[in-house]
């Protein structure tokens, strides 16, 4: 078999291939074979028709039959070969079976070339997580405040399952602790991955912002059914939100690309625990101003 790869533009290659004479009478016989079990021929008994006489009756259904598997196998051999590390199905063009010899051009969207600049050693700025006494003050005054009656300290924290005062301030201090834990590591994160997307410059294949789209607009429409908007008004905000959609998938699906990268480069197994992997590796590997 004989395959040329050719860029044809961003992210999408073109497969020239041709199936030699031997593969191709192989699965012609092979189909033939399985029509003359199946085919019902006045005169002979299913599997006893011989192939002149099935060639009379189903020629055109063989070659299309043919056509379509070889044309399955040789694809699939042919981005194994060849390593196209595809990403969408190919738009198949130019078929031609002349001489027992079969001929087409697969036009495919790959996996961009990612190279990224620098993702060991991206500096941070970690500040120390602390809790005043005032944050849990202005805490407390909130809820005394949603309350219709004016109680006191002791009061609220028995009201709300409390033993004393003392254990309701320590476990809002803990409460607001981690809030603010979690808000500082989100921060974080932000600003590694847009230092990693700074350091990576690649053309993100439509198919997979397509993809993402479609996810996202499904994942709204499902939240914003479940708060009771009509269909017709759900449609409108889907609408509505496009753009904004459209940006976040592109986002994401930048991001998730160079964090796959990474992670091949340092041999993470992608899956489903792949993102969380790299990023803690890359906190690892930075340097904390």
């Amino acid at each position: 078999m004989k395959v040329t790869v050719a860029k044809s533009s961003d992210n999408k290659v073109i497969l020239d291939i041709e199936v030699p004479k031997e593969t191709v009478k192989k699965k012609i016989d092979d189909v033939y074979e399985k029509i003359a079990q199946e085919a019902k021929i006045p005169g002979y008994r299913p599997g006893k028709a011989p192939r002149n006489v099935l060639e009379q009756y189903h020629s055109q259904t063989a070659r299309e039959e043919a056509i379509k598997g070889l044309i399955s196998d040789s694809y699939q051999e042919s981005i194994k070969n060849e390593n196209v590390d595809v990403i969408d199905m190919p738009e198949i063009s130019e078929v031609k079976l002349e001489g027992d010899i079969l001929t087409y051009k697969a036009n495919v969207e790959v996996r961009p070339e990612i190279k990224i600049k620098q993702y060991k050693g991206l500096k941070l700025n970690k500040s120390e997580v602390k809790i005043e006494n005032s944050e849990v003050e202005e805490y407390v005054k909130q809820l005394k405040q949603a309350r219709p009656a004016d109680i006191s300290d002791e009061r609220l924290a028995r009201g709300l399952g409390y033993k004393t005062k003392e254990e309701f301030f320590d476990c809002l201090n803990k409460q607001l602790f981690l809030k603010k834990e979690n808000d500082s590591r989100a921060k974080l994160e932000k600003e590694l991955i847009d230092q990693l997307v700074k350091n990576a410059s690649f053309t993100v294949p439509a198919s997979l912002v397509e993809k993402r789209l479609h996810e996202l607009e499904h994942q709204a429409q499902h939240q914003m059914a479940e708060y009771g908007l009509p269909e017709d008004r759900i449609k409108e905000r889907i609408k509505e939100f496009g753009p904004k959609f459209k940006t976040e998938a592109q986002e994401q699906v930048k991001v998730f690309l160079v964090l796959e990268t990474i992670a091949k480069l340092e041999n993470i197994k992608i899956d489903d625990h792949m993102i969380n992997q790299v990023i803690e590796l890359l906190f690892a590997e930075a340097e904390w101003v």
